[in-house]
This record gives C-alpha cells, structure tokens and sequence, in this order.
C-alpha cells in the first residue's frame, strides 16, 4: 500500500488536483510541508480507520441483533430508536483501542511509565465503567445518558465519527427493513478479531 500510495504521490505532484492527496501535498504544518511519508501515513491512516473500524461496528451489532431477539423485534417494530441503540452498540462493542505515548515519567495506580513508552488505552474498559453507566455490562438499546468513548475523547476525537455513524445507521437501517428476521446459525462458529481494532471476522447468520 506504502509503495502504491508514493506513486500517487509522485503523480499528484507532477498533475496536482482538486482532491486529499493534493490537499495533504501543499499542507503546511509549522510553516514547512508535510514531509512526503508524513502524507503517506496520513493516508494510509485515513484508509485503514475508515474500513476495519466501521465494518467491526456494523459486524458487532448484527452480532448482537442475531443472538437478541428482543433487541432485534423492537428496533423493528421502533426504527426511529436506531439512532440511540446505535450509540449504545457502539458503547457496549467499541472496536478501537488505541495507542498513545506517555508524555512524561509518572506512577500511576502502581503502575511506573516512562516519557515516550507506549501504551494502549482500552475504549472498550472505559465504556463499561460503573462510576460513569448504570448498567454498564449490560447492552441496553434505549439507553439516554451515554457519553460513551468509542470514538475517543477531546483532541483526540476520531475525525471520521459523524460518517461512522452515518455508514452504521444505514446498514443496519437496509439490513432490518429488507431481513428483518435473523439469528445466529452456529454461536460457536463466530471469530473475533484480537488486535486494536475488534470485531467479528466470521458471523454465520440464518435468515428466519
């Protein structure tokens, strides 16, 4: 991908145009241009944050639809709830944990960290934490209050949230009005992705 992503480059230098990768080109960030492999990753970043964290999502919340009927009969029978149970899917199932480096040497909670190690925060953790969701293990698609952080929180806001949601809403919008009836065909034969991004990567259903 690097290597087709530094011919695209070479050509958008050579034919600039109206898009990202000429955009990303003639940024400046401190007064100088982006150095051309900090346009590469920029890129490769934006590919890859878009395709394995929304399809993990959309994937994690049929997961829960098949094996929850309840679920599933009410945002049927309610599709104007699919914006909140959204939420609360992406709450209880976030895809993401991400990797931040620590900013100076510190303790914290037992726990010594040097400036510039590397750690992973877990979305997932936070969005079931008591002291912030009642119930917290439990998915509950009506839930209200739900300043959950599977898009990350403050700076760091994931740039691509309102389109995630977007794709997420549409695809469980079509798939419901056109199969509303589905479960799971083999529970034990579903696979989870065990990297940062989590999802299902196998998900056998049966249309009822």
């Amino acid at each position: 991908m690097a290597g087709y992503l530094v011919a695209q480059i070479h050509e958008h230098v050579a034919r600039p145009r109206d898009d990202l990768t000429t955009y990303l080109i003639n940024a400046e960030l401190h007064g100088q241009k982006l150095d051309p492999m900090h346009v590469v990753g920029t890129m490769m970043l934006l590919l890859i944050a878009g395709i394995d964290t929304t399809w993990s999502a959309i994937g994690a919340s049929l997961w829960h639809l098949a094996k929850t009927p309840a679920d599933r009969e009410r945002l049927v029978a309610e599709p104007g709830l699919l914006p909140t149970a959204i939420e609360e899917f992406l709450r209880a199932y976030a895809p993401v944990t991400m990797a931040r480096l620590v900013k100076q040497d510190m303790h914290w909670n037992g726990v010594d960290m040097k400036a510039d190690d590397w750690i992973l925060l877990s979305f997932p953790a936070a969005n079931r934490d008591l002291a912030q969701f009642e119930r917290a293990d439990e998915v509950l698609i009506d839930r209200e209050l739900n300043r959950h952080a599977a898009f990350g929180l403050g700076i760091h806001r994931c740039v691509g949230s309102h389109l995630a949601r977007l794709e997420l809403r549409v695809a469980l919008e079509v798939w419901l009005e056109r199969i509303p009836a589905f479960d799971l065909a083999d529970p034990a034969a579903v696979t989870w992705a065990a990297g940062q991004v989590r999802g299902p990567r196998a998900l056998p259903l049966r249309i009822l």
